[in-house]
C-alpha cells in the first residue's frame, strides 16, 4: 500500500490568497495543474504539510470512494476525509460538524435535528421532500429520509465526503455528492476506549467501546456505547420544559466480524439509537419590504425580509405541550466479501426500522397560539450484491453490482391552532412507498503514457406511491403513484504524470428522484413533481511531496443543473402551502482546495478552501409575481441560490511533543481550527442574507499514550451569527401572516474530556 495522508483537515492558513470571484474560462483552467509547481516549493506556501502520526510515522490510509479500497491521492474523484482523531478533537458527533470541516458541504438546520437540508456545491435541497440532494451511507448501506441522516455519530473510523455526483456508483439520490460514514470493526488484538465529557450548559457525555477476537483467528466482536446529554444554550423564559436546544442522545452498536477461512469475512452490525431533543431554537422576524401589489398598486402587506438577519440572544420561549423531537432507530446490516481467484463477490443485506415525532410550538413564544407536529413510521430494506475484479497491475480493472430497496414511510400531521379554540392535534395522514431496482457497473483501463479511463454507469427505476386523508377537489382522498427511470454515466481520465502526481478531468450525471407534496393546501396539479438531473465536470489534480509530508489537491468544477426542484408558494391556500416543483435551471461553477503538511514531526497543517457560484440561470418564481422588485413575472434569472456560502474555509493546526522535563511518554498538545463562511442569501430574492460566520476552536491536553486528558473552547470569539434563517408563516392570534424564522447562534462553550485507552 502506498504511503499517503489521513485528510483529517488538518488545517492551514490562505492568507495569501485572495479569491472573491471566480471566470471558469480557458485561463483558468491550468490552475489545476500549476498547483504541483506551488507545491514542489512547500517554502511559496502560507503554511502547511499534511497530517500524519507523532514521531514521524506517515498515515496510510485507504479510502472506498469507487466502491474498492484505494489510495485517496490515486482516486479522480474530489474528496475530504475526515479521520478518528479529527473527530474526536474536534467533537464532530452530527452532520453539521462535518459540513463545517469539509467545505463544499453545506448542511442547513432550521429545526434542530428535524429535517436539515445537505447541500453539495451549491445544489441546494429544496424545503420540503424527505429525499436529501446528498446520499449519506453508514457501511455502504443508504440512510433514508432527511429526518434520519441527522443520525448521533459515535465510533466512527472516518468519514468520506464525496464531491459532485455519485448516482453511477453510489445511486440512492446521490446528486449532488455522497457522505460515507465508516464504523471501527473489530479485529484480532483486544483494545478498547473509555471516555467521559464534562462542559458548560450542562453537557455530559460517555463514549466506550471494546473490541477483540471470541475465536481467534475466526470469530472477533465490537461492542460501542455513546451517551450524550446537552442542556441547550438557551434557557425557556416561560420557566418550564421544554429546554430550547437541548440534545440527548444514547446509541449502541454490536458488531460481530467472522473470518471462517482466508477467502470469505462476514461483518454483522446491530445498531440502537434513541434521541430525545426540547424545542428547536428559533425568533421570528416581521417582514419589512416589497409589499403585495393589487391591481399594480401597493397593498401595504410587507412580503420579505430586506437586509442581514440580526442576531438575537433571547428570551426564548416555549409552551409545555412542545415536546421537541423524539427518534428511536434500530439499522442492521450484514456484509460478506468472498474471495475468488480473480474477483471478490461482495453482498450487504440491510434492515432499518425507526419512529420519530416532531413537536415544535410554532410561535416560539410561551402563548398558546400554534402548535406544528409529525409523527413518523420508517423502514427501508435493502439488498445489494457486487463483483469487483482483483487489481494485480493489469490493464482492464472492473466491478459490477445490482440493488434493490424498498422504502415504506407512513407520517400523521398532529397540528393544533390554539387560537382557533382546536382542543386536540390533527392532520392528514399520509402512506409512501418507493421501490427502487439498479444495475451498475465500472471498468478501468490503463493506456499509455500512464493514463487511466474509467467508464462508470448506473441504471436505476424507481416506484413510488402515495396516499393521503387529504382530501382532493372532488372530495376524494389523494392517491397517486408514478415511476421514473434514469441513466446516470460519469467518464474519467487521470494522468499519472509521476508517483505523486495525478491530474484528471471527468464528466458525470447526477439524478434525484422525482416524488409527491403532501402539504393540504395546494392545486391537484401540484400534488407531483419529476426528477431533476445535472450534468458535472471536473478538472483536478492530487499531488504529494517530500515523502508525503505535503499534499496540494485542487479541483475546478462547472455544474449544469436542469428541471431543477425548488420550492413555489401554492396560491390555493396561505397556510400549509408549500410545495415541491420543477421551474428552474441553474448553474454552479468553482474551485475547491485541499492542502495539508507536516513540516516538523508533531506539527501538522492544513486546509481545505471552496469557492462557488451557483445561480439561477431561467426561473420564475410564482411567489415574486405581485412584488415590485420581481414584477410583473417574477423572474429571479441571475440570482445566487439560497442557503450556500461562495466562500468556504476549514483551517487548522496542532502540534505535539514530550513535555520539557516531564516523565517518559508524557507528551502535551495544542491545537486549534477556524472555520469560516461567506454570507448566505435566505431564499430566492436574495434580498436578505445572514453574515459571515467565524468560528474559532481550540483545545489542548496531556497525552501519555494510554490516557489523555483535553481541554476544549468551542466559539472562542462568541459569534452569535444566527446560521440559517427560512422564510416562514408565523402563527398569530389574528392568524398567520408572512415572516422569516431565524436560529440563534451558540455562544462559547468549554468541555474537558479524559479519554483511556487499552
Amino acid at each position: 500500500m502506498m504511503k499517503t495522508l489521513s485528510f483529517t483537515r488538518a488545517g492551514l492558513g490562505l492568507s495569501g490568497l485572495r479569491l472573491s470571484g471566480l471566470r471558469l474560462g480557458a485561463a483558468a483552467l491550468p490552475l489545476c495543474l500549476a498547483l504541483p509547481a506551488l507545491a514542489a516549493d512547500p517554502a511559496g506556501l502560507p503554511g502547511g504539510q499534511p497530517g500524519g502520526q507523532p514521531g514521524g510515522q506517515i498515515e496510510e490510509v485507504v479510502v472506498t470512494a469507487r466502491q474498492r479500497a484505494e489510495d485517496p491521492q490515486r482516486v479522480p474523484v474530489s474528496l475530504s476525509v475526515i479521520g478518528a482523531q479529527r473527530l474526536e478533537r474536534a467533537q464532530i458527533d452530527g452532520i453539521t460538524g462535518l459540513a463545517a470541516h469539509a467545505p463544499g458541504l453545506a448542511v442547513s438546520d432550521p429545526f434542530g435535528r428535524f429535517n436539515p437540508a445537505p447541500a453539495m456545491r451549491g445544489l441546494t435541497q429544496p424545503g420540503t421532500g424527505d429525499e436529501p440532494s446528498v446520499g449519506f451511507f453508514l457501511d455502504g448501506v443508504y440512510v433514508t429520509g432527511r429526518s434520519s441522516i441527522n443520525l448521533f455519530l459515535n465510533d466512527l473510523e472516518r468519514v468520506e465526503v464525496l464531491k459532485g455526483p455519485q448516482n453511477a456508483l453510489f445511486g440512492r439520490n446521490s446528486f449532488g455528492g455522497a457522505v460515507n460514514l465508516i464504523t471501527r470493526k473489530p479485529g484480532e488484538a483486544v483494545e478498547g476506549y473509555l471516555e467521559g465529557t464534562l462542559g458548560s450548559k450542562d453537557l455530559r457525555e460517555v463514549q466506550a467501546g471494546v473490541s477483540g477476537p471470541l475465536v481467534p483467528g475466526k470469530l472477533a466482536a465490537r461492542v460501542s456505547l455513546s451517551v450524550k446529554d446537552y442542556g441547550g444554550f438557551y434557557d425557556n423564559a416561560a420557566g418550564t420544559d421544554p429546554e430550547i436546544g437541548s440534545e440527548k442522545s444514547s446509541a449502541g452498536a454490536v458488531t460481530l466480524r467472522a473470518t471462517p477461512t482466508d477467502r470469505l469475512e462476514a461483518l454483522l452490525r446491530v445498531s440502537y439509537a434513541e434521541d430525545r431533543d426540547g424545542q428547536p431554537k428559533g425568533y421570528y422576524l416581521a417582514t419589512n419590504c416589497q409589499p403585495r401589489l393589487a391591481g399594480g398598486l401597493p397593498t401595504g402587506a410587507f412580503s420579505q425580509y430586506c437586509g442581514e438577519i440580526p442576531q438575537s440572544s433571547g428570551p426564548f420561549a416555549a409552551n409545555a405541550q412542545a415536546t421537541g423531537f423524539t427518534r428511536d432507530a434500530w439499522r442492521t446490516a450484514l456484509t460478506v466479501h468472498y474471495e475468488l481467484d480473480a474477483v471478490t463477490l461482495t453482498g450487504i443485506s440491510a434492515a432499518n426500522w425507526e419512529t420519530n415525532e416532531f413537536n415544535r410550538d410554532d410561535d416560539y413564544s410561551a402563548a398558546l397560539i400554534a402548535r406544528a407536529g409529525q409523527q413518523t413510521v420508517r423502514k427501508d430494506f435493502s439488498q445489494e450484491i457486487r463483483l469487483t475484479s482483483a487489481d494485480r497491475g493489469q490493464a482492464l480493472t472492473w466491478l459490477a453490482g445490482a440493488s434493490w430497496y424498498r422504502f415504506d414511510n407512513e407520517t400523521e400531521r398532529r397540528n393544533q391552532l390554539y387560537y382557533l379554540g382546536q382542543t386536540t392535534p390533527g392532520g392528514a395522514r399520509t402512506a409512501a412507498v418507493t421501490e427502487s431496482w439498479a444495475a451498475y457497473g465500472s471498468a478501468s483501463l490503463r493506456l499509455p503514457l500512464d493514463l487511466t479511463a474509467t467508464a462508470d454507469l448506473r441504471w436505476q427505476r424507481d416506484d413510488k406511491s402515495f396516499a393521503s386523508s387529504a382530501l382532493n377537489a372532488q372530495g376524494r382522498p389523494i392517491v397517486l403513484d408514478d415511476d421514473w427511470t434514469m441513466l446516470t454515466p460519469r467518464l474519467s481520465l487521470a494522468w499519472q504524470a509521476l508517483d505523486s502526481v495525478m491530474a484528471y478531468a471527468s464528466v458525470a450525471k447526477g439524478a434525484k428522484s422525482g416524488g409527491f407534496n403532501e402539504m393540504a393546501s395546494i392545486f391537484d396539479d401540484e400534488r407531483s413533481f419529476d426528477p431533476e438531473r445535472n450534468w458535472t465536470y471536473e478538472l483536478g489534480s492530487k499531488t504529494s511531496w517530500l515523502d508525503g509530508r505535503l499534499t496540494a489537491n485542487a479541483t475546478l468544477f462547472w455544474v449544469e443543473w436542469k428541471n431543477q426542484q425548488v420550492v413555489a408558494a401554492s396560491a390555493a391556500g396561505s397556510v400549509n402551502n408549500f410545495y415541491t416543483n420543477n421551474a428552474g435551471r441553474s448553474r454552479s461553477k468553482g474551485l475547491e482546495l485541499d492542502l495539508q503538511a507536516r513540516p516538523l514531526d508533531g506539527l501538522t497543517l492544513g486546509a481545505g478552501y471552496t469557492l462557488t457560484d451557483a445561480r439561477f440561470v431561467d426561473y420564475a418564481d410564482p411567489d415574486y409575481r405581485d412584488i415590485p422588485a420581481f414584477a410583473p413575472d417574477g423572474r429571479i434569472d441571475g440570482k445566487v441560490l439560497p442557503r450556500q456560502s461562495r466562500h468556504q474555509l476549514a483551517a487548522s493546526a496542532e502540534y505535539q511533543a514530550p513535555l520539557p522535563g516531564g516523565a517518559s511518554g508524557l507528551d502535551g498538545f495544542v491545537g486549534g481550527e477556524w472555520l469560516w463562511q461567506s454570507r448566505q442569501y435566505t431564499e430566492n430574492s436574495n434580498l436578505s442574507w445572514i453574515g459571515d460566520i467565524h468560528t474559532v476552536n481550540l483545545w489542548t491536553g496531556i497525552d501519555t499514550g494510554r490516557l489523555r486528558l483535553t481541554l476544549r473552547v468551542k466559539n472562542l470569539l462568541d459569534d452569535r451569527t444566527p446560521p440559517v434563517a427560512v422564510r416562514f408563516s408565523q402563527p398569530t392570534p389574528a392568524g398567520y401572516q408572512r415572516a422569516w424564522l431565524a436560529t440563534p447562534g451558540d455562544g462559547r462553550t468549554w468541555s474537558v474530556s479524559a479519554r483511556a485507552s487499552f
